[in-house]
C-alpha cells in the first residue's frame, strides 16, 4: 500500500520539533502495518481551522495526480478542526479511493467524521473564546492587546518572579518623528499620495521596512496613500490610529476565516461588543491639537454617504468592472495597472509612490488594450503548433496512465472477487444462524476494502476515455469560440455572459515600457482554454472524469507550460 503522511503544528511559539515526533510515531507505524511511504507533506506554524496550507495543498495536489492508497497522520486534529473541511478532505479523498487513517483513530470513518470533527471543532472554538477573553483582559489592564503600531516596540519587563509581564510598550524616537511630520503635512494640506511620494523619494523606512513587496519581490517595501489613510471606518491607517493621541481603543473589529480562500477578513462590531477606551498619555506621539486638526481635514474631505441608494447586493459588489481587472500588472515594478483618468490606465506603483518606486508613467487607453488583447486571444493563443505539441505530450502522458491501472487490472479483480467470495460467505453462516456479531468487524474491512477497490476500477475505466475527450482540431475550435466571445462581447445583450467566459481565459496581461510605448505580454490560461474547447464527448462526460481530463499532472513539456505571447 502506497501510504502519504502528513504532520503539522499550530503556531510558531509551539515546539518545532512537533512535526519530526508525528512523523517518528507515523513512520513507526506504517513499518508495522507493512505500508510503502510515497511522499511526505508537513505545515508548520498553520493554523488547522482552514484547508488553505501550503503542505496541505501540496498532498491534495498528490492525492489528484494519483499514486497514494493512503493517507495517514498523527490524528484527525492535525489534518482540520473545522467540521466541513474534514469532511470535504474525507469525502475527496473516498472519491478516488484512498484511505483516510491515523494513528491515534485508525482508519477514519464517517462515524469519527461525525464525532471527532464535532469535539476539534469545539475545541478550536472553546481556544478562541479564550484568547479573546485574555486579550479583553490584558486590554482593560492598560497593556496592549495585540501587535504594536508603526511608532512604538515591545518593552521588555520581568515581574518578582522573573516571569516576563506582556503588552508593555514603549515609544520609538526615530518613527515617532515621522509620524508627527505625517500628521503636520496632512494638516497643512498635502495629499495622501504627495507624502507618500516625498517618504520614498527621501528613503524613508516604511512600517513594512525589511519585507519585501508581495507584488514583486525584488524591491523592498514602500509607503503608499493606503498606509495613511487606510479606512477610517475600521479605525486603520496611520492617521486613524488613536493611540498616536493616547488613548487606545479595543475590540472595534472581529477577524473571521473566509472558508472558501482561507484568509481572515475583519468585521466592525456595534458598539455594545467593544472594549472602553483606556486613556494611555505616556505613549502620546501627537498633541491633542493636531489630532483634531487631522481628524477636522478629514471630515471636509469625507464623501457624503449615499443611504439613498440602494446597496448593491454582495456579488455584484464584487463583480469586476472591466475586463482586465485584476489581471494587469507593470512590467517594471510588479504593481497592478488600475483606472488613471477617465478612460486609461497606469501603473500604480508610479502613480503613489513616486519615481523611486517606479518610473513607468505610460498609460494606455482601455478600449485600445480590451482591443488587442482580444485580438490576441484570438489569434496567437493555441496556435497550431502549440496544439499540436500539447496533444502529442497529453496522449503520451495518458498512455502511461492507461497502462499503469491495466496493469493491475488482474490482482484487483482477483481480490475482488475473494472479497466477493468472503461476503457471501458471512451472509449465508447468518442466514444460518449463526450470530452476525463474529462477522461485524470482518464483514466492515471487507465492505470498506471493495468500496476502494471499486474505486480504483472506475478510475482505470475514465482513464481508459479521457484521451479521448479532447477535440482533434483544438486550435480551429477555439479560435471559432473566442471569435464567437469576442462578437458576443460587443453586443449589449450578452456582454454580460462573454465577459465572464474571455476573463477566464486570461491569467495575466503584463504591460512594460519599451522605447516609449507600452509593450503588453499575455498570458493565458490554458485549463480554461481546454475547457471551451472540450468536444462534444468532454461536455456530455461525467463531472469527475471531465474534471481529471482537464486537470491530469502533465510531464514538463512546450504544451504544458503557461501560453505566452507578446501582442
Amino acid at each position: 500500500m502506497r501510504c502519504a503522511i502528513y504532520a503539522r503544528f499550530s503556531t510558531d511559539k509551539q515546539d518545532v520539533q512537533s512535526i519530526e515526533t508525528q512523523l517518528m510515531m507515523c513512520r513507526q507505524e506504517i513499518a508495522r502495518k507493512g505500508w510503502d511511504e510515497v511522499a511526505c507533506f508537513t505545515d508548520a506554524a498553520e493554523s488547522a481551522a482552514t484547508l488553505h496550507r501550503p503542505g496541505m495543498k501540496a498532498m491534495l495536489a498528490a492525492v489528484a495526480a494519483g499514486g497514494i492508497d493512503i493517507v495517514y497522520a498523527d490524528a484527525m486534529d492535525r489534518l482540520s478542526r473545522s467540521q466541513a473541511d474534514i469532511a470535504m478532505l474525507f469525502e475527496r479523498l473516498r472519491f478516488r479511493g484512498i484511505v483516510l487513517a491515523t494513528r491515534k483513530e485508525g482508519q477514519v470513518t464517517p462515524l469519527h467524521i461525525g464525532m471527532m470533527g464535532t469535539i476539534n471543532a469545539e475545541q478550536l472554538s472553546a481556544t478562541s473564546e479564550k484568547t479573546r477573553d485574555a486579550l479583553v483582559r490584558r486590554h482593560a489592564m492598560g497593556r496592549n492587546p495585540g501587535g504594536s503600531a508603526y511608532g512604538y516596540e515591545q518593552r521588555i519587563k520581568h515581574d518578582g518572579n522573573g516571569e516576563r509581564i506582556r503588552g508593555l510598550q514603549q515609544i520609538v524616537p526615530a518613527e515617532a518623528a515621522v509620524v508627527v511630520r505625517i500628521f503636520e503635512d496632512y494638516a497643512a494640506g498635502m495629499s495622501p499620495i504627495a507624502i507618500t511620494r516625498r517618504l520614498n523619494a527621501e528613503g524613508v523606512p516604511s512600517p513594512r521596512s525589511g519585507k519585501t513587496s508581495g507584488r514583486h519581490p525584488g524591491k523592498a517595501a514602500a509607503w503608499t496613500p493606503n498606509t495613511l489613510t487606510g479606512n477610517a471606518a475600521r479605525g486603520t491607517g496611520l492617521l486613524n490610529n488613536p493611540l498616536y493621541a493616547g488613548r487606545r481603543p479595543y475590540g472595534k473589529q472581529t477577524y473571521r476565516k473566509n472558508p472558501d480562500t482561507g484568509k481572515r477578513q475583519a468585521f466592525i462590531n456595534p458598539e455594545e461588543k467593544r472594549a472602553n477606551t483606556i486613556e494611555v498619555p505616556e505613549l502620546r506621539i501627537v498633541s491633542v491639537d493636531l489630532w483634531e486638526r487631522v481628524k477636522a481635514r478629514q471630515a471636509t474631505l469625507a464623501r457624503a454617504p449615499t443611504s439613498q441608494a440602494p446597496a448593491l447586493p454582495f456579488f455584484a459588489q464584487q463583480r469586476p468592472r472591466y475586463l482586465l481587472t485584476g489581471k494587469m500588472t507593470c512590467g517594471s515594478c510588479g504593481a497592478s495597472y488600475a483606472k488613471s483618468g477617465k478612460s486609461r490606465f497606469g501603473c500604480q506603483g508610479a502613480a503613489k509612490k513616486g519615481p523611486t518606486w517606479c518610473d513607468n508613467r505610460l498609460t494606455i487607453r482601455q478600449d485600445d488594450l480590451d482591443a488587442r488583447v482580444l485580438a490576441g486571444l484570438s489569434t496567437e493563443m493555441l496556435r497550431d503548433d502549440v496544439v499540436v505539441a500539447f496533444l502529442a505530450e497529453y496522449e503520451a502522458e495518458m498512455q502511461r496512465l492507461v497502462a499503469e491501472t491495466v496493469s493491475t487490472r488482474p490482482e484487483r479483480e482477483v481480490e475482488l472477487a475473494n472479497l466477493d467470495r468472503q461476503i457471501g460467505l458471512a451472509k449465508a453462516a447468518i442466514l444460518k444462524g449463526v450470530d452476525a456479531a463474529m462477522f461485524v468487524e470482518e464483514m466492515k474491512v471487507w465492505t470498506e476494502r471493495r468500496q476502494v477497490l471499486l474505486a480504483e476500477q472506475d478510475a482505470a475505466q475514465a482513464a481508459s476515455t479521457e484521451s479521448e475527450l479532447l477535440h482533434p482540431d483544438l486550435g480551429r475550435v477555439y479560435r471559432e469560440k473566442v471569435g464567437q466571445l469576442t462578437a458576443a462581447f460587443g453586443d449589449e445583450a450578452l456582454k454580460a455572459q462573454a465577459f465572464e467566459r474571455l476573463r477566464a481565459l486570461i491569467e495575466t496581461v503584463v504591460l512594460t515600457p519599451e522605447d516609449g510605448e507600452l509593450a503588453i505580454i499575455l498570458r493565458g490560461e490554458l485549463a480554461s482554454m481546454l475547457e471551451l474547447t472540450a468536444s462534444v464527448a468532454m461536455q456530455n462526460a461525467p463531472s469527475a472524469v471531465a474534471e481529471g481530463a482537464l486537470q491530469v499532472k502533465m510531464v514538463a513539456g512546450t504544451g504544458f507550460e503557461p501560453v505566452t505571447f507578446r501582442l
